[in-house]
């Protein structure tokens, strides 16, 4: 849904349409109870049941809601996992929640077990499982340092009764006994109603502290941004049959490779006619700790000044594009300020005060101001400068493609920040989609933020089906391969007619070699990855913890050439303008690693043991002499690597041999008008497998209920 900045003949229209909005709903008194629904629940169904600390591990005590609040100390250790809890409300109307868990104040506590043990805070990996109508979420959150407050677990949608509930357990990576975990309240309040039942324009804008400019305006949809500028017909054929409805558009800046295409004003004009509307970005200096070539001062008196002048530059360049109403002002604008992952104040204080600049200058012009980073490029900081930023887009990935059900929130970095309509959440990162029979490499984003051009008239919300996801697969002959759909890993030796589920935990690449070996990844938490080792493909696993050199990785290639030499690629979390790569190398099977820095994100390619080959997504290609060690860019094409067709809407493929190859497709497509609460969209995954080298595909039959076994 979406909502342009009101003017006088807008409030009629919607008064109008606010009516009609009541009518409907006095006709289903339940729904219109269910808006107002607020559900706590005080205290958690404790397992084992508290009798006494030292007998159940359970520590007591009063919180500010006259109720009480337990606590258990953490552990590291499966195997001394002991107590859990869970909070099941009773709802009565099926919908979606925001599910928040409140952390009652304490002070340090001596624990109960004799041992002389002071606690001084609550766990910073607090693991909650909102076990909701589509699935299993978790979410890790820092309990500390809240005190007295509620933390934001994110929306879901819940079936009227009481199966719908969350858990939280002692189980986390910190050193073991160290923190306490806490058990208080959880509440559950209703957001919207299920998308089939009845449609309800939104009726709120965020308010800055002033009038918004009028060529801005609150929006609650989903958008993509890309590098690679779509063409006119390209934009009306996505505008037609995919759920998207923004775009992020780059401005330019000193930083925005000369391979992303930048637009002018009739490809603005044409595309807003469509419908699309605009997350316009800068990307200009980076910080002064960074790797980047131009970088921002480390004296913040100048990098504020330098604030300044970008939120000029940039202002003037959007107003070439149509952007802005009235001399340079009228948008907003976010500025793309890549991680640079240095704590250090000597480099967060002169990043602090150049988006002081930049918005304040922007405020002056008349714009609104925005910012787009990632968890180390330290949004919080933002929220204590003089002049705060009105939206944030934070890069905060956690699936590899489409979700439905996406939400701006749950992202613990930033809780309890930016929360009254003002985010941008980029949750996908560098994956091709196929609408409308148009396959585009983009970034996903989710909003319940500030875009530029925001539609006349309220849009409909996708009704969305989609089939299981598949985040990777590949084979070892005709018979035997591996498939990971939505976070599990299947194997089988039967050509997919049946799949035996071996899943180590929550994964999202995989590789075997023919002897039995394998290895699974799972997504990066707290600068981590779990690799999981297998000798007999996966009938049985350890794991090894990886630290990352810094945060905000996304695993992208996981590849061995033997039972001891293999790679993994992983993805920075940020633009696909400034898509940075990394090349973690290990020669003992996974036991340890070594870092090296890619010139680009992208999937490697060998031709022996020390030639090395990469590619972008922006064709830029580069090659290896050292087993990729140093790099040096080459001629694109150079590499004559076998490019069979795969089938339309391939977003990922690869093969074992000349002959035995294997496609991943997911094509959508959409019917009905977006302005229609009948508006609908089908997303069709499918695994493919060739025996002919591409000259002919056959699908592979997907894990079900009725083909798959523990």
């Amino acid at each position: 849904m979406k909502f342009h900045p009101l003017t006088f003949s807008g409030v009629f229209r919607l008064f109008a349409t606010f009516l009609f909005s009541l009518t409907i709903l006095a006709s289903s008194t339940s729904i219109s109870a269910a808006q107002d629904n607020v559900l706590v629940v005080e205290e958690a169904l404790l397992v084992p049941s508290y009798t006494t600390c030292p007998e159940t591990y359970w520590y007591p005590f009063a919180n500010d809601r006259g109720h009480i609040a337990y606590l258990t100390l953490n552990t590291d250790d499966p195997a001394h996992s002991t107590n859990y809890g869970e909070w099941r409300p009773l709802i009565t109307q099926a919908g979606y929640y925001r599910v928040e868990a409140y952390i009652a104040a304490r002070d340090p506590i001596t624990w109960c077990t004799g041992e002389g043990r002071t606690i001084d805070h609550d766990t910073t990996e607090a693991r909650y499982f909102i076990h909701h109508e589509y699935g299993l979420s978790e979410r890790e959150a820092s309990q500390y340092p809240m005190s007295n407050g509620w933390i934001d677990l994110g929306e879901y949608y819940f079936n009227a009764g009481d199966n719908g509930y969350v858990s939280l357990t002692d189980l986390n990576n910190e050193q073991e006994y160290s923190t306490t975990v806490s058990f208080s309240a959880m509440r559950f309040t209703f957001t919207r109603l299920t998308r089939p039942q009845v449609y309800l324009p939104l009726m709120h804008y965020t308010d800055p502290g002033v009038q918004p400019p009028p060529d801005v305006g609150v929006i609650q949809a989903q958008g993509f941004d890309a590098c690679h500028l779509p063409s006119i017909s390209e934009m009306q054929a996505w505008w037609y049959h995919s759920p998207y409805d923004f775009y992020g558009l780059y401005l330019g800046g000193v930083h925005l490779p000369a391979l992303c295409a930048t637009a002018d004003a009739a490809w603005v004009n044409a595309v807003h006619q469509q419908g699309w509307s605009f997350v316009p970005t800068w990307v200009g200096l980076q910080a002064p700790c960074s790797t980047y070539k131009h970088k921002m001062s480390s004296d913040p008196a100048i990098s504020y000044q330098q604030g300044r002048q970008e939120a000029d530059a940039a202002s003037a360049k959007a107003a070439t594009l149509g952007l802005t109403n009235y001399g340079l002002g009228g948008t907003i604008i976010y500025y793309d300020l890549e991680p640079y992952g240095v704590p250090a104040p000597e480099c967060r204080q002169p990043v602090a005060a150049f988006i002081n600049g930049w918005v304040q200058r922007l405020d002056e012009l008349g714009n609104l101001a925005g910012g787009y980073g990632s968890r180390n490029s330290y949004l919080s900081d933002w929220a204590t400068i003089d002049h705060i930023p009105d939206d944030v887009w934070p890069a905060s990935w956690y699936a590899n493609g489409y979700d439905p059900y996406a939400s701006v929130y749950g992202i613990s970095w930033l809780e309890g920040l930016w929360v009254n309509h003002q985010r941008i959440r980029q949750y996908s990162g560098e994956v091709n989609n196929t609408w409308g029979g148009i396959t585009l490499n983009i970034d996903i984003d989710v909003a319940d933020g500030m875009v530029a051009m925001p539609p006349q008239e309220p849009l409909a919300t996708p009704i969305v089906s989609i089939s299981d996801s598949i985040e990777d697969a590949g084979w070892l002959s005709a018979q035997q391969g591996w498939l990971i759909s939505d976070n599990h890993l299947y194997w089988t030796e039967s050509r997919g007619e049946s799949w035996q589920d071996v899943s180590p935990a929550s994964v999202q690449l995989a590789y075997y070699l023919p002897d039995g070996q394998a290895w699974a990844i799972s997504s990066p938490i707290e600068g981590m990855l779990k690799l999981y080792r297998s000798s007999n493909r996966g009938a049985s696993w350890e794991s090894i913890d990886i630290p990352l050199p810094k945060e905000g990785w996304w695993p992208l290639q996981l590849y061995f050439t033997s039972p001891t030499q293999g790679w993994l690629v992983l993805r920075r979390m940020s633009s696909q303008a400034l898509g940075a790569g990394l090349l973690m190398k290990t020669s003992d099977g996974g036991l340890t690693w070594h870092s090296y820095e890619l010139p680009t994100a992208g999937k490697i390619n060998l031709t022996s043991p020390s030639e090395y080959w990469l590619n972008n997504n922006r064709g830029e290609s580069y090659h290896s002499s050292n087993g990729g060690i140093n790099w040096q860019p080459s001629q694109p094409g150079l590499l004559q690597i076998p490019s069979p067709n795969v089938p339309e809407g391939s977003s990922l493929s690869g093969w074992q041999d000349y002959s035995l190859g294997w496609s991943v497709t997911s094509i959508g497509a959409c019917t009905g008008e977006k302005s229609n609460p009948s508006f609908s969209c089908q997303v069709t995954n499918t695994l493919w497998q060739s025996l002919d080298g591409g000259r002919t595909w056959k699908a592979v039959p997907m894990p079900t209920s009725d083909t798959t076994k523990r």
